[in-house]
């Protein structure tokens, strides 16, 4: 089974995720399939710079990320359904990617706007846009719009899981009982 799992930056993604690789799932980080390549093509030192990069290289990377990840038979891929760049929202997985990548499920990561405010604020580990709480609720708005369009492209169903603040476990232990764990 091929999962696709999104969420905007500081919506608590990644420890959800950690929860569901200690339980043994095979997680593949998107974003970080990307970076490899783009260093690889000598666009970018870091993964902040991703998103600043021309549209046409992004999708030249996201490609190539989706080709290699295509390969892996029972995964859960980590991504964002949208990128916020200087020219607006970019599908984090176009229809070509999507056809390579081939989904059985969709699942968008969510949490109240104000706690992913509150989140981004405290991350001292990435170097986050300072964006409003009105530009967090356009962004969760834009990312659930595309993961809908996805499942509708793809016939693949899309499922919403909320991971409140402190209850990361609860929404892995939702994503675990449909998809199975080890």
């Amino acid at each position: 089974m091929k999962v696709i799992i999104g969420g905007i930056p500081g919506v608590g993604k990644t420890t959800v995720l950690n929860v569901l690789i200690k339980s043994g799932i095979i997680v593949e980080n998107y974003g970080d399939v990307m970076l490899k390549e783009a260093i690889k093509m000598n666009y970018v030192k870091n993964r902040d710079d991703l998103r600043k990069l021309p549209i046409d290289i992004q999708k030249n990377i996201q490609k190539k990320a989706s080709e290699y990840l295509s390969g892996l038979s029972s995964v859960v891929i980590d991504t964002h359904f949208s990128i916020q760049t200087p020219r607006g929202f970019l599908p984090g997985l176009p229809p070509d990617v999507l056809q390579i990548l081939k989904p059985d499920l969709f699942i968008s990561i969510e949490a109240d706007p104000l706690e992913v405010f509150e989140r981004r604020k405290n991350d001292q580990q990435r170097n986050r846009d300072d964006d409003s709480l009105d530009k967090i609720r356009r962004h969760m708005e834009v990312n659930r719009a595309y993961g809908i369009s996805y499942s509708a492209i793809t016939g693949s169903p899309i499922m919403i899981v909320m991971n409140e603040n402190g209850k990361h476990e609860e929404a892995a232990n939702q994503i675990i009982k449909v998809i199975g764990g080890k």
